[in-house]
């Protein structure tokens, strides 16, 4: 008999550790006081085995909350061949995401316009326009080994962020983008994917509209919502709390 692949993860104690692995070396000068025992360093297989589990399909100590860096690019590879953005410089940016992605909010994905519902207006600033969104198959949070699909997060609504004159790509866009991937602390609200607007042809940025919200207010962004929809906005944050 085959023997099915199980889910060997843990559950991490994220007042103890990251939720993701660190891309570095621990510098050989460095005294054992001053490094952080938060950190999960990629070379430190003993630890990350102790902290995020093994994966079930090679063996290998994970390289964040339920995620195997190794596996998940190889899917995301096998992928690349059914999606564009139909624009070279995006595509490249979103699968070099994919492929070294160490936990779910470091990757992107492309995503059509037309996955989104009930698009609408709420801010503008100094550099795009921001709309909600319902994005009904929601964003992936990692691999269900057993049923060998993605398993993907639902939020209420989600937000939708342009930047001015990006039909034009800019690396202005990208790396705005790049600084949502490359710094992941909890006053940094993660980008799931890119979209673009048919009509307009801008680039959006893909949020968890509640976050953004929260972002562009304490920015004093002239957020346009009824008290109302603020507060039904409020109620899906508490109820669809990210940890």
């Amino acid at each position: 008999m085959e023997n099915k692949s199980k889910c060997l993860w843990k559950n991490i104690i994220t007042d103890k550790y990251q939720k993701h692995v660190t891309i570095s070396t621990i510098d050989s000068t460095t005294e054992s006081e001053d490094v952080d025992e938060r950190i999960v360093y990629m070379e430190d297989l003993e630890k990350r085995k102790q902290v995020y589990g093994i994966c079930g399909e090679c063996n290998e100590p994970g390289t964040g909350e339920e995620w195997c860096q190794p596996c998940n690019a190889k899917r995301f590879k096998d992928n690349f061949k059914n999606w564009t953005s139909g624009n070279k410089d995006i595509d490249e940016f979103i699968q070099q995401s994919q492929l070294n992605s160490v936990y779910y909010k470091k990757y992107l994905e492309w995503i059509p316009f037309e996955k989104f519902q009930d698009i609408t207006y709420i801010a503008e600033g100094g550099f795009g326009k921001i709309y909600s969104a319902k994005w009904p198959e929601g964003h992936i949070e990692y691999w269900d080994i057993e049923n060998q699909k993605w398993h993907r997060r639902c939020w209420d609504k989600y937000a939708l962020k342009s930047l001015n004159n990006s039909s034009n790509i800019s690396s202005d866009f990208l790396n705005e983008i790049k600084s949502h991937l490359q710094i992941h602390l909890n006053d940094v609200v993660p980008c799931y994917g890119i979209t673009q607007n048919p009509n307009t042809k801008e680039y959006m940025m893909i949020y968890h509209l509640f976050n953004l919200i929260q972002m562009l207010i304490s920015e004093c962004f002239d957020v346009q919502l009824s008290e109302s929809e603020l507060n039904e906005i409020c109620q899906d944050g508490e109820n669809n709390i990210e940890s």
